[in-house]
């Protein structure tokens, strides 16, 4: 009986931690202006925890980070990225105009929404990204690379930090995707 109410129990606990998380499906760059830059598509499936989505609802902006990096194949583990590239934005509500916004770190002016949908369904459909290399990529030669995305907990508001780090809840990370492509 007491293995039988532990596995409920842990099976609860596994539902819960299904409802919230970020998962990429998909990930890719494609090589513009002869290989001095190239641009990132990806589709990212976003579920924020009730926690997040009820500060998100209170006025908390929440800071979300993609980091794309290229190694070559070949690299050893310790050996620097080629590129190795951190791309911030923010997410915001505003109750006054009712609107939901991304804010891109570089980026003017910032992307309005009328729903929560809206703003995830944008998030989550990354089409021609600009990402610049410091040195161009050799041609014929295996690379691989890999696509991340999280929650910046350091980003919160002071006063709900500790609550964050402390709450599973709030750990909204994905696993890394990779992929291999040749130039």
């Amino acid at each position: 009986m007491l293995i039988f109410a532990w596995t409920a129990c842990s099976s609860l606990a596994n539902a819960e931690v299904a409802d919230y998380g970020f998962n990429i499906q998909r990930a890719e760059l494609h090589a513009f202006d002869e290989g001095k830059l190239y641009l990132l598509d990806a589709d990212i499936d976003y579920r924020f925890s009730e926690p997040a989505i009820e500060a998100l609802r209170n006025g908390v902006c929440l800071s979300l980070v993609l980091r794309v990096r290229i190694k070559q194949d070949n690299a050893w583990w310790l050996e620097d990225a080629l590129l190795d590239e951190k791309i911030s934005f923010r997410i915001c509500y505003h109750a006054l105009s009712k609107l939901y916004q991304i804010i891109y770190e570089n980026f003017d002016p910032p992307l309005n929404f009328v729903s929560y949908n809206a703003l995830l369904e944008a998030m989550g459909s990354i089409r021609e990204f600009p990402v610049v290399l410091a040195s161009p990529l050799s041609q014929g030669e295996r690379y691989r690379a890999s696509l991340s995305v999280g929650l910046d907990i350091e980003s919160l508001p002071l006063p709900l930090r500790p609550v964050a780090y402390i709450t599973p809840a709030w750990h909204l990370n994905s696993p890394q995707y990779k992929w291999t492509f040749v130039k």
